[in-house]
């Protein structure tokens, strides 16, 4: 790891395709959404109802997690910006390049990370 450096150029552009990537996952989930057709009552057939509320809900769980992902890279992006690319939001220590080089929008040390996660296990 001595003497390597951020390419931050590279991972600028990894991130912003990332960026469209998830955009248009979010679009296409949008057009799929059983919920945004205008007119439900022209559905007629018994049960459709529960698949389309099942459709729905499947959809809106994949939204917010695009939503979350699209959050963490907006703000590499931002961080990539004003020069703080890399820097742990917890400690403040750099990132492990290994760590940024598999998750760009990284915004925890892996040490932060995992007493993060583990936090979230035990509520």
């Amino acid at each position: 790891m001595i003497g390597k450096i951020i390419n931050l150029k590279k991972i600028q552009k990894i991130v912003e395709n990332q960026r469209d990537l998830i955009a248009t996952k979010l679009a296409r989930l949008r057009s799929e959404d059983p919920f945004l057709i205008e007119d439900r009552s022209l559905i007629v057939e018994p049960g459709t109802d529960a698949s389309i509320l099942s459709g729905h809900e499947r959809i809106v769980v994949l939204e917010n997690r695009l939503k979350s992902d699209l959050k963490e890279i907006e703000s590499a992006l931002k961080k990539i910006k004003k020069g703080t690319y890399g820097k742990c939001e917890k400690c403040n220590r750099k990132i492990d390049i290994k760590r940024l080089e598999v998750k760009p929008e990284a915004v925890y040390c892996l040490k932060c990370e995992n007493e993060i996660e583990a936090k979230k296990g035990n509520k």
